[in-house]
């Protein structure tokens, strides 16, 4: 289905071609789901091939950045992946928590015309209920609400005591940063067009068109087969669709120019609030569902 608002794509590349006036691939930014690494791509990029110029962002105490301190708050996580993005580029592509992550980057974007955002496996904000963090006091809740929300967690890594007390804080604060990106981008809105990916079999993907409430300009929600990490499930399916809607947004938006560059952009909007890092109350039970 395709939902259009006011408003359009600036001129972006060449028609005819994926590759634009400058004869190279399109870059996209690719971040990550919540827990992963830039590795989670790894898939999806070797789908790809050198059809795209790939270009992974991963937050502070995830992948290669595990010995960081974790992030709980949107405005911080913003900032830290545009400057990781640093450059040009034609598209960014976010999948769960990460097409959040990616439409505040996008939105805070100080050049035009917008890059347009690829979002996965996400409600849209504007419709997610809000995650109670105050009641997230164990491993077991922390895994209950993410779970909830859809994301995957190994049961031995609950079972186990050593591999819990390792992976508790980062599940916790990526549920806080979740919530922080909730309150940030729930009235967001970019002036680049949004195009929603979503796998038939993701249960906790809901009202999907209602991602056209974050964009004056075009929305399209496409539906592949897989679950709600969509990547990992259907890598050639997801770089298929990716090649075939950045050859659209190119070829229906663009007469040449350049891309724009995420490292001349706004700072995000600070959050209001108490600190995302103040200790936690533990309590006994799982966590909410959604």
């Amino acid at each position: 289905m395709e939902v259009n608002g006011a408003g359009s794509m600036g001129p972006r590349g060449a028609a005819g071609s994926t590759t634009g006036d400058t004869g190279r691939p399109p870059t996209v930014a690719f971040i990550p789901p919540s827990l992963c690494g830039a590795g989670y791509f790894r898939r999806l990029r070797r789908a790809l091939g050198g059809r795209i110029d790939f270009r992974p962002v991963e937050l502070p105490g995830h992948g290669r950045r595990f010995a960081e301190a974790t992030l709980t708050r949107a405005d911080l996580a913003v900032a830290d992946v545009t400057r990781q993005i640093g450059g040009p580029v034609d598209a960014v592509y976010g999948e769960s928590l990460g097409a959040y992550i990616g439409l505040a980057v996008v939105a805070a974007a100080g050049q035009r015309p917008h890059p347009p955002l690829i979002a996965a496996s996400n409600s849209p904000p504007s419709v997610r209920e809000r995650i109670r963090t105050e009641e997230i006091g164990s491993i077991e809740s922390a895994v209950a609400v993410l779970t909830s929300m859809g994301g995957e967690i190994p049961a031995d890594l609950v079972r186990d005591p050593a591999l819990a007390e390792q992976f508790y804080p980062v599940i916790r604060d990526d549920l806080y940063l979740s919530q922080s990106f909730i309150e940030l981008t729930r009235s967001l809105t970019t002036a680049g067009s949004i195009r929603v990916l979503a796998g038939a079999d993701d249960a906790a993907s809901f009202r999907l068109e209602a991602w056209a409430d974050h964009t004056t300009a075009r929305c399209r929600v496409t539906a592949l087969s897989g679950g709600h990490l969509l990547s990992a499930d259907a890598p050639s399916e997801v770089a298929d669709a990716l090649v075939n809607l950045l050859r659209e947004e190119l070829d229906s938006d663009s007469r040449g120019a350049a891309p724009v560059h995420l490292s001349a952009v706004r700072a995000a909007p600070s959050l209001s609030g108490p600190d995302l890092r103040a200790p936690l109350t533990p309590v006994k039970g799982a966590g909410p569902q959604e």
